[in-house]
């Protein structure tokens, strides 16, 4: 699996607070089957500016870590992007990171309780730029939570969004897991990460979230969720969402045959 979504590296953000902390971490998700993580380390909103330098510099680092303590987990820089006006200019300044640094996709964060007036317009700027924002976590947007018509223009506009896996299996309580269960039954998630802050509580687990998935749709479509949008993302490429419609669609089909036209 590929986790998009992670504060792993120590001590730059409300993540790992110190480097034993992001390897046990690490380990954490190399147990859960997650090869690639992409660590995405606050930026833009308002008390952490993790600029792309350093992030590059800081991945660097914790990669050699990774290796000297034999932890096969592959790891990319990004940044969770904090949806305001000065993003699209930073991005194009190359000082906000794209997903896995691939200049193809960014992951941007609403605040918790609104969606801020200008919203649209910051996301349709960065479409314009040939970038396609991921929104992250809707269903924990106070705004979004109750009501999905804003989630899908975004959507129709040509962004994807980001489900929390804790999210699913009821972390953040019943109200956000069923707009979890709405959102993803109504085609409007395309990945889940962990969002992973520490190595208790929110840790970087994809598991138990893929599995409710697969409960709520179907196992094509939580592997979708979990191995082949993700990966896609990290590598630069483009996301078939035709791919989650059929899934969607067919939620019976047999996986491993379903599997097996995919890597075809």
């Amino acid at each position: 699996m590929v986790d998009l979504h992670g504060h792993l590296l120590p001590g730059i953000d409300d993540g790992a607070k110190s480097l034993e902390q992001a390897l046990h971490m690490a380990r954490q998700a190399v147990a859960d089957g997650i090869v690639l993580s992409v660590l995405t380390p606050h930026h833009l909103n308002g008390v952490y500016d993790n600029r792309a330098r350093q992030v590059r510099e800081h991945c660097s680092v914790f990669r050699g870590h990774l290796r000297e303590y034999a932890i096969p987990l592959e790891i990319l820089p990004g940044n969770e992007c904090h949806l305001v006006p000065e993003l699209p200019a930073a991005l194009a300044e190359g000082t906000a990171l794209t997903i896995a640094d691939r200049r193809r996709a960014v992951l941007v964060e609403l605040p918790v309780h609104t969606v801020p007036l200008g919203a649209t317009n910051i996301l349709e700027e960065i479409l314009a730029m040939g970038l396609q924002p991921v929104i992250a976590h809707p269903e924990r947007n106070g705004e979004l939570v109750e009501a999905t018509d804003q989630l899908s223009e975004w959507i129709e506009m040509g962004c994807l969004a980001q489900v929390t896996a804790q999210s699913c299996t009821g972390r953040f309580g019943p109200r956000v897991q069923e707009a979890a269960r709405r959102m993803l039954s109504h085609g409007l998630i395309h990945v889940m990460a962990s969002d992973a802050h520490r190595d208790s509580r929110r840790i970087p687990e994809l598991t138990p979230g893929r599995e409710q998935v697969a409960r709520w749709t179907s196992p094509e479509t939580a592997a979708l969720l979990t191995e082949a949008f993700p990966r896609a993302l990290a590598e630069g490429k483009p996301v078939d969402v035709g791919l989650l419609n059929k899934a969607l669609l067919s939620p019976k089909r047999g996986f491993a045959g379903w599997l097996q036209r995919l890597r075809a």
